[in-house]
């Protein structure tokens, strides 16, 4: 049912959802001065792992959506970036970057 849900949802009511959108992306990854801007919408259980390296960190760089969907606006380290990459690339069926 939550995936029904999920999938019904419109993800572009968000600027990040719009951007994903017109980017025909899964996930946007700028990088600029060292640092990395992830940007994504993702299910919960991906969110979880795509967090997980930034420990208590990670407060303040996702936000709830509804239909158990979670928004990622992270700015992190290159190395960070890779660790989080690396869980989208797991837990996604076909991680589509932009």
């Amino acid at each position: 049912m939550r995936t029904a849900t999920a999938q019904k949802m419109d993800q572009t009511r968000t600027a990040i959802g719009r951007d994903l959108a017109r980017a025909r992306a899964g996930l946007i990854l700028s990088i600029e001065d060292g640092n990395a801007l992830i940007q994504c919408q993702v299910s919960s259980a991906v969110a979880a792992a795509m967090l997980a390296p930034l420990g208590r960190k990670a407060v303040g760089q996702f936000r709830a959506l509804p239909g158990n969907m979670v928004e990622i606006d992270a700015s992190v380290t290159l190395g960070t970036a890779v660790q989080m990459l690396d869980a989208y690339g797991a837990m996604s069926e076909r991680p589509r970057l932009h």
